[in-house]
Parts: structure tokens; sequence; C-alpha cells
């Protein structure tokens, strides 16, 4: 296994034990994600595995949306089984795609974009009441790699720009701030 595929698979997993901890009441709580609910974040997340999974066929899935849903956990559930057998298959992560940033191997997209069910982790989670556990070796790689990326990833669709934090401030505070999320 790839180092892009275990830490994304790391993400993702993280991010399911979140949602199977999640009772049906809670999805309509709101997120840290400005207008979304719980639910959204993980819809969000769903649009996400239909995106790669699509990628790795080379079906030409659409780019992440939202996918509506009644079953959040379901939905999440269906989508991380069918992303799972899709990045399994033979010459997957070689598959060249037109990404949201190019086209690009789904191995190289992995790369990066296992940041993106990190943060969504934290999102749920204080979105539920939950207290946010995360992978710490993730959370350090992923804050260094959006001080890399700086205002870069900042704009509509993307995150918000930095929010300060102090000098105390935890690896995982700043990873959060670095999203343009208060911690």
């Amino acid at each position: 296994m790839s180092e892009n595929l275990r830490r994304y698979t790391r993400a993702l997993y993280g991010f399911d034990a979140v949602v199977r901890r999640t009772p049906g009441e809670a999805w309509t709580h709101p997120s840290p994600c400005e207008g979304w609910t719980a639910a959204d974040v993980v819809a969000h997340n769903v649009g996400m595995n239909e995106m790669i999974a699509g990628f790795t066929r080379g079906d030409g899935a659409p780019h992440a949306g939202h996918v509506e849903t009644d079953d959040p956990a379901g939905s999440w559930a269906s989508s991380l089984e069918a992303l799972l057998a899709a990045l399994d298959r033979h010459g997957a992560l070689q598959t060249v795609a037109a990404t949201p940033w190019g086209e690009l191997a789904v191995e190289k997209f992995l790369g990066f974009v296992w940041v993106d069910p990190v943060i969504h982790t934290w999102d749920l989670a204080v979105a539920v009441g939950q207290a946010p556990v995360l992978d710490a070796d993730l959370v350090a790689l992923g804050a260094a790699r959006l001080e890399r990326a700086g205002d870069s990833l900042v704009g509509p669709g993307r995150f918000r720009a930095a929010v300060a934090v102090g000098d105390e401030a935890t690896t995982l505070d700043r990873f959060i701030s670095l999203s343009g999320r208060t911690p």
C-alpha cells in the first residue's frame, strides 16, 4: 500500500468512527462549516468518496458535491465500501483523472486530499457533541501541509483564511485554525 493511500484510508476510518457514533437526532446540528449541518458534512464526504471512486474507474465522475440523503450514516457506509473497493482495483492508483486541480494520477490526488476527511472528522465531532479524536500523525502532517499551502487553498468551495491562534496553541488547534475554523 502506498503512503498516500495509507494516509487517506486512516483519515477515512477516523471520519467513519465519528459517523458510527452519531445518534440520529444529531444530524441536524450545525457544524463549524458555515451553513452546514452535521448531515451536510457527511454529504460532502459521500460526494468526495463517489468522486474518487469514479476517478479510479475512469468514468468521469463529477466533482465533489453534496449528495442528497435521508440516511447520512447509511449513505456514508455505502460510499465508503464502494470507494475502498474501487481503490483496491489493480491499477486504480495509476489512473489519471480530471480532478479539481487538473489532470492527476489518483495516487497523487490522494497525496493531498487526505487532509479533507481529517478536518471534516473534527467538524463532525464538534457538530454532534463528540470529543474530537484525530490521528495525531495526520494532524501534524496536515498542519505542515496547510502552512506550506498558505492562501492557495482559500476561496469558495475551499477553506476560509486561517484564524489566528496564540503561540501556546496545540498542533490540533493550529491545524484547525489553518483550515479557517476557530478551534
